[in-house]
């Protein structure tokens, strides 16, 4: 009888795994009593987030680079309508729109300088946006502030098609999440631009 009770006593006791990687008490966990298992559970767990391939990298530092100099151009394109126009309407435009972009470049630059990270964001507007720039400096007005409009209605056009075209390309979740974040932000300004247009005269696409 004694030693049937110590059989018994022993077949109930938990398996017992002297590999310190499976259990904190060497015992398998419950309901998974083969090695195999475990072994296959803490290797997943453990495992290290994949290294983005060299194509995709590209196509992050190429969004990067292009997303920054566009936020760029709609700071300094705003700086300049601040500067030049007296309708209340836009200057209400620009205001936003230099806050908006100064924000987006702002967590770009924070992106590319983050761990791991090898792009330089621009500092400058590319020559197209200089040469907008440039046409904007020579106007005042009406004339001014219908260009203005123009300007700023062709580059959320541009972004919008700059953004969604990375959303597709990435596979980077937060990265996702934040351009769709900057989606939503685009085309509420793109309504302001609009209703700003009803305000100029020859703005109206």
């Amino acid at each position: 009888m004694g030693r049937g009770n110590t059989n018994r006593r022993r077949a109930s006791q938990p398996a017992i795994c002297n590999d310190p990687r499976h259990h904190a008490d060497g015992r398998y966990p419950p309901h998974h009593p083969e090695p195999a298992l475990v072994l296959v559970t803490t290797s997943d767990a453990a495992s290290p987030r994949p290294h983005p391939t060299a194509k995709a990298k590209r196509t992050v530092d190429q969004f990067m680079r292009q997303a920054a100099g566009r936020s760029l151009a709609g700071i300094e394109l705003s700086d300049l309508a601040l500067q030049r126009s007296q309708s209340a309407a836009v200057r209400r435009l620009a205001t936003r729109t230099k806050a908006e972009h100064a924000h987006t470049y702002e967590t770009l630059l924070a992106l590319a300088t983050g761990p791991g990270s090898t792009t330089a964001p621009p500092e400058t507007m590319d020559l197209e946006q200089r040469g907008i720039k440039s046409r904007l400096a020579g106007l005042s007005g009406v004339e001014f502030d219908r260009n203005y409009v123009a300007a700023l209605r062709t580059n959320d056009e541009r972004d919008i098609a700059l953004y969604r075209s990375y959303a597709t390309e990435t596979d980077d979740a937060a990265l996702k999440s934040w351009v769709g974040d900057q989606l939503v932000t685009i085309r509420k300004r793109r309504q302001l631009i609009e209703s700003t247009a009803l305000e100029v005269p020859g703005a109206r696409p």
